[in-house]
């Protein structure tokens, strides 16, 4: 997709050039926490319907807090608005995107929405920011996914699905992904269904899901293809969200492409990440890609979206911050699957947290959410919270309210077996953050024997408690990386 934007040349000559609209960023989220498909399977008597292994949260993680985290690793210099999608959004009437805006400590003129219902949901939202990049966004859009999707114990979608979260960047500069051609169809055929008052999913797989899956799939990229002019052959890398992960292969070869042009899906390893999937699959295709090749993006729930990219030579430079496969490779594993319903089924128990009013909610969202402290304007130092009086000089003029990073280091450690925790033991941290501030903070993510000082770590926001018809979120830190314990 390209925009024409006037300009005027020697001599008063009119030309166009075209902006390119695309890709301009790319990241993912996967929790660190496992469980392997044989502990599901064995709990309840049964054998693993798949190989492998599949990410899972923990206790203090939602689609929100991953979402966060998938956007921090796109580290934008600027952003004109965050549309977050989900199946399994925290909240059902208060707008997620708000608070995953307020939480980045974006302004307050940056547009927010969520996507929801279906897991199209994430590129609904991707077509949504292309539209409003192509009607003159100057800054780019953030489109976010995060599922955290429950089954029902010992059915096959609860060894299969996982939880994770991708996110992209659609904007005009530095774009590594130009969109060339892109189409949607709708339609109501039934897969998974989740009632306003159901916990867990329906699922009406059968063969004739598969069938309706083709049939719908081939629409939309039937529209997208012909739009571009181009052939099945001519595609370097489709992406299909796995809707059974033993029919995929019939599933490409119905719609016409070889096995070799077909994305891996990292089932086996992660799972299938509900709507965040095809940008996680998008993700994982750009991370390999080569200049000129072209990615055929799918979406598929309730109709199907279709994008077709062709990958610039910007691609070149692009640095991942967290690959996909340092992800996959540093994981935790649960050591039972108890210990997994138990991190997934926490919050859902113990909701007897402090009731906030939005008058205390309104005086604390600077320091609790926005994380923002005081800086001296006499000596420079910054502090948390926020104060009136300079600790190292005493100044009380010049103090202004700054937000502080989200990077830092262990100063010094406590590890706490005595403290109620749903996964002890809880480690406590005291962190320099760079740019400066201390905070305390405690430590997630992580195994006791991981952490040192000097570790340097990722300020991360988790979900702390529920009470007072509110989640409660507060920011812990982790390991940077995977496995640089």
């Amino acid at each position: 997709m390209a925009a024409g934007k006037r300009i005027i040349g020697p001599g008063d000559e009119t030309s166009w050039v075209l902006e390119m609209i695309g890709i301009t960023g790319h990241a993912v989220y996967l929790p660190r926490h496992r469980i392997e498909r044989e502990k599901i399977a064995a709990a309840h008597g049964g054998k693993p319907v798949l190989e492998g292994e599949r990410t899972a949260i923990g206790f203090d993680e939602d689609a929100l807090t991953l979402a966060l985290e998938a956007v921090q690793g796109l580290d934008l210099p600027a952003c004109g608005g965050i549309y977050f999608a989900s199946t399994t959004a925290p909240y059902l009437e208060r707008m997620n995107a708000a608070l995953l805006a307020t939480a980045c400590d974006l302004p307050e003129e940056i547009a927010v929405a969520d996507f929801a219902h279906s897991l199209r949901a994430g590129t609904a939202a991707l077509m949504a920011a292309l539209d409003r990049v192509a009607v003159g966004g100057s800054e780019p859009i953030v489109v976010v996914a995060a599922d955290v999707r429950e089954a029902s114990p010992e059915s096959p979608e609860e060894q299969w699905f996982g939880d994770g979260a991708a996110a992209v960047a659609v904007g005009r500069e530095h774009v590594v992904a130009e969109v060339k051609a892109r189409a949607s169809v709708s339609d109501d055929f039934l897969d998974f269904v989740r009632r306003d008052k159901d916990e867990r999913i329906t699922s009406f797989a059968s063969r004739f899901t598969v069938e309706g899956y083709c049939r719908i799939v081939g629409r939309a990229l039937a529209r997208v293809l012909e739009e571009s002019g181009l052939r099945p052959s001519e595609i370097a890398r489709v992406i299909l969200p796995p809707m059974d992960p033993k029919m995929m292969a019939r599933v490409a070869a119905e719609l016409g492409f070889r096995a070799e042009q077909m994305q891996e899906t990292f089932l086996d390893r992660a799972g299938m990440l509900g709507c965040a999937m095809p940008l996680f699959l998008l993700s994982a295709a750009l991370e390999q890609a080569r200049p000129g090749d072209r990615i055929l993006l799918v979406g598929y729930g309730s109709g199907a979206d279709a994008v077709l990219f062709e990958v610039t030579p910007l691609i070149e430079g692009y640095v991942v911050r967290d690959p996909i496969a340092e992800q996959l490779r540093h994981g935790l594993r649960f050591p039972s699957y108890e210990r997994f319903r138990k991190a997934r089924e926490y919050f859902r128990h113990h909701d007897e947290g402090p009731v906030l009013s939005n008058v205390f909610y309104e005086k604390e969202e600077v320091r609790t959410i926005r994380l923002r402290g005081t800086e001296c304007g006499e000596c420079g130092l910054r502090q948390f919270p926020p104060t009136r009086i300079c600790q190292r000089c005493h100044s009380t003029t010049g103090l202004r309210e700054v937000s502080l990073g989200r990077q830092g280091e262990v100063f010094t450690y406590t590890v706490d077996w005595l403290a109620a925790s749903p996964m002890p033991p809880t480690v406590l941290a005291v962190v320099d953050v760079e740019g400066g501030g201390r905070l305390y903070l405690q430590v997630t993510d992580v195994e006791p024997s991981e952490v040192h000082i000097g570790m340097r770590v990722r300020l991360t926001l988790r979900r702390l408690g529920a009470g007072g018809g509110l989640y409660h979120y507060y920011w812990k830190c982790r390991p940077e990386g995977r496995g640089d314990g």
